[in-house]
């Protein structure tokens, strides 16, 4: 009897299992195991502010959303103002079921105003059906209870009918995570991968099991803050973090503003968070790489950045600066980039062996120690990007759109994602819009057997950094730079481009932008600067130089302008000075061969007017042409500490009889007088008659100055003055003071050749916003292109030009 009893009380359980659920939640007529669920207190407002997200709106062409309206295009004929459930399951050929559980009486509204309608009763045993044909679109329909099922899947919807409250355990804890208050939508990773792709940016397989999130859509912003559940029945990825703590997620502060985005991993325990990696890889003991075990346990952070130079792998520890005795082995150096050294690694995909599946640096071949960061990558010159962002500040943490993300996030994560969407390439195979939206951030905090999430797509400005410095070329040369780059007049843009020369004489014609145009072999170093001339009178413009035995005129194209070269069997020994007396450009190409001067026009032949002897000794700098009032002098210093002030025939003008021990420093006119220095650091002051006056400011033996016909720089040690202004640099080892004159507003630079920083001041000596900048040579200042803002050229590394945009 006992027996009896107990077969006919299981078999009225299963028969009761199977009758319509009877508890009035809208669960209980979830389909077995869903890929989507979206749970909504108030759909229409939901699906109000979807339709108004900006977003949205701009990607209501791509496949995704046109494949969800597609298939949830009948919802709007019915109504959804109650607590509701919208189910979707993804089905191949791009389409998919949807499931709608309301409390809603799902009756279509107004149905009488629809032109093309079918409606039919359908029976199915105890189930009444409601088949609806709408404007070509197809939905099943019934009612049980308090509770409308609508669905475009006749087979989904007879089957939900039948109830099941069967709901795993991760979606039981997922639903009770919920906020009711506001609409949250539950992912099934197994199910739902395109949805997660997109939203979450896992890159994994086997991450979690389910992921629930309350969304907060706006106009501008679409905001998602959840949990996601694995329990430890199966093995999924995100129970690696179990036990592992959480640290800060810094590596926004070194990936460049171009990079494709970042992956961080943060912990306390590494130790922990490897016997978790080995137990998800079905391994007991990892006893190979122990190095780099050793470095990992040392820190408190690392992560992949994802350049187009290759993958950047960092290590965030207290430690970085014992790295190279962590290894235990002595790398070999192969270069060095801004004064850091980059070395060989020998065990390329040691990392991804040790972090897979969580991280996968593989082919790791250059290592490189900045701060507190061990950088590893696949190329030298991906370790170069983020050492020249570093040190120029144009990092993806600087950035407003990065900011604007921050704001809502956890500072500590055990996985961060960030995704830059205006890199080039990111989103080519979504093909989604992102124009308005750079930043894509995810984050996982695990903690008791789930990880909160948050995820943003926030509206912000471009992706520029607030630095309003910023490097807008890095052009690297064959050969190391023979001379400091500077610009040339572009007559057909009416910009600038850039003119450099190499060690191996090649001459190159570059954009600001950093294309190459030509390269032209000269045979001979350049001596100083290249000079601008329209020797035509067209408007059309040449570089003019000389070299060791030439003066050369070429035009753009990098073709000589006839009768140039001009060929000369005897040495130039200093710079060509160009001459343009009355701005009528009628130049005068003045030659120095020791202590001859030669002088030409525009034609190349000698000018019969120009009549100065041989100078008493070696000519020491290039002669140079200064304008007092109406007057033109030609100004020739020599080793025996002469000085010649010349008329433009060529004879003494100025007579200067008294001693003057004068420096290296050039002579300018300032004043109305001629400037420059002595030896034990004091101003000297010649009149146009001759007299000379000596200042002592207190300035330093070896006080740089320059000066225009207003402005007086000097730069005594490392105190530079502009015009009375003084400012206390660094200390350093600088190169002489230059001033420009642009958007009449002054500007003075000065350059730390030891530190390789260029410093911007204006009249005042205020540094300009954005500077220092990296730098390792004098510079050049223009407006270079169509925009207000200045453009500014300078050497780089020893190959190097980099451009700057200067706002």
């Amino acid at each position: 009897m006992k027996k009896i009893l107990t077969f006919f009380s299981t078999l009225l359980f299963f028969s009761c299992a199977n009758e319509a659920p009877v508890s009035g939640e809208l669960t209980d007529f979830l389909p077995q195991d869903p890929a989507v669920i979206v749970q909504m207190e108030n759909p229409d407002l939901f699906f109000s502010n979807i339709q108004n997200n900006d977003f949205l709106k701009l990607n209501s062409e791509n496949d995704l959303y046109l494949q969800i309206k597609e298939g949830l295009g009948i919802l709007k004929y019915f109504p959804h103002q109650k607590e509701a459930l919208l189910v979707l399951v993804p089905k191949a050929e791009k389409s998919l079921d949807f499931l709608f559980i309301s409390r809603d009486n799902l009756k279509p509204k107004n149905l009488d105003s629809i032109p093309n309608r079918q409606v039919e009763t359908m029976n199915f045993d105890d189930l009444e059906v409601q088949k609806y044909v709408l404007e070509g679109k197809t939905a099943f329909s019934t009612h049980i209870d308090s509770i409308s099922l609508l669905s475009n899947s006749l087979p989904l919807l007879k089957e939900t009918a039948r109830g099941n409250s069967a709901l795993s355990k991760d979606l039981q804890v997922a639903f009770k995570a919920a906020s009711p208050k506001k609409t949250s939508v539950f992912l099934n990773s197994d199910k739902a991968a395109p949805f997660l792709k997109k939203l979450f940016l896992t890159p994994f397989s086997n991450f979690t099991k389910w992921t629930v999130v309350d969304t907060d859509i706006s106009q501008n912003d679409i905001r998602l803050n959840g949990i996601t559940i694995a329990s430890d029945s199966l093995p999924r990825l995100i129970n690696v973090f179990k036990e592992v703590g959480t640290s800060k997620n810094t590596l926004a502060n070194i990936t460049p503003v171009t990079s494709s985005g970042f992956n961080s991993v943060s912990f306390q325990d590494f130790k922990k968070l490897n016997e978790n990696l080995l137990f998800l890889r079905g391994k007991e003991t990892e006893t190979t790489f122990t190095e780099e075990i050793s470095l990992l346990t040392a820190a408190s952070e690392a992560g992949s950045i994802h350049l187009a130079e290759g993958l950047v792998f960092a290590i965030r520890s207290a430690e970085a600066e014992n790295g190279l005795q962590t290894l235990n082995y002595e790398p070999e150096q192969t270069e060095e980039f801004r004064g850091l050294p980059i070395y060989k690694f020998p065990h390329s995909n040691s990392f991804s062996e040790i972090l897979q599946p969580l991280l996968n640096p593989k082919d790791l071949h250059f290592l490189t120690f900045l701060d507190s960061y061990i950088l590893f990558s696949e190329s030298s010159e991906a370790l170069k990007e983020v050492i020249a962002a570093v040190q120029d500040d144009l990092v993806l943490s600087n950035t407003e759109a990065y900011k604007t993300s921050s704001e809502n996030l956890s500072s500590e994560a055990s996985l961060l994602i960030i995704r830059n969407n205006q890199a080039e390439g990111t989103n080519e195979t979504e093909q989604l819009d992102y124009t308005n939206y750079p930043i894509t951030a995810v984050q996982y905090i695990y903690q008791d057997n789930f990880a909160h999430l948050h995820s943003v797509v926030a509206k912000s400005a471009a992706l520029k950094t607030d630095k309003p410095t910023s490097q807008a070329a890095n052009v690297a040369l064959a050969a190391a730079l023979n001379s400091p780059p500077v610009f040339f007049k572009n007559h057909r843009s009416n910009g600038m481009d850039i003119v450099a020369q190499d060690v191996q004489n090649t001459l190159y014609l570059i954009s600001p932008e950093g294309k190459i145009y030509w390269k032209k072999d000269l045979g001979s170093p350049i001596l100083g600067e290249v000079q601008t001339v329209d020797i035509l009178k067209n408007g059309r413009y040449q570089l003019a130089f000389a070299t060791q035995n030439e003066v050369h005129v070429i035009d753009r194209d990098g073709n000589p302008v006839k009768p140039f070269p001009l060929k000369f069997r005897d040495k130039i020994t200093q710079p060509l000075s160009v001459f343009d007396y009355d701005k009528k450009r009628d130049y005068r190409f003045v030659v120095t061969q020791g202590r001859d001067v030669y002088m030409y026009d525009r034609k190349g032949k000698g000018v019969k007017g120009f009549n100065f002897s041989k100078a008493t000794s070696e000519i020491i700098q290039p002669p140079k042409h200064i304008r007092i009032g109406r007057k033109d002098y030609i100004v020739i210093p020599e080793t025996s500490e002469k000085l010649n002030i010349l008329s433009r025939t060529g004879k003494i003008r100025v007579p200067v009889k008294q001693d003057l021990n004068f420096s290296e420093n050039a002579w300018y006119e300032y004043n109305g007088n001629f400037v420059s220095t002595n030896t034990s650091g004091q101003i000297l002051k010649i009149s146009e008659k001759g007299n000379v006056k000596k200042e002592d400011l207190g300035l330093a033996e070896n006080t740089r100055i320059t000066a225009t016909e207003k402005t007086l720089v000097t730069l005594s040690e490392n105190e530079l003055s502009i015009k009375g202004n003084a400012v206390t640099l660094d200390f350093g080892l600088y190169d002489h003071p230059q001033i420009f004159f642009l958007n009449n507003k002054i500007y003075v630079s000065v350059t730390d050749l030891q530190a390789k920083k260029v410093y911007l001041f204006d009249s005042n000596a205020s540094l300009i916003d954005g500077f220092p900048v990296y730098g390792n040579s004098l510079i050049d200042l223009s407006n270079a292109d169509a925009d207000a803002a200045l453009e500014l050229v300078v050497q780089g590394e020893e190959n190097g030009i980099l451009v700057y945009e200067v706002n």
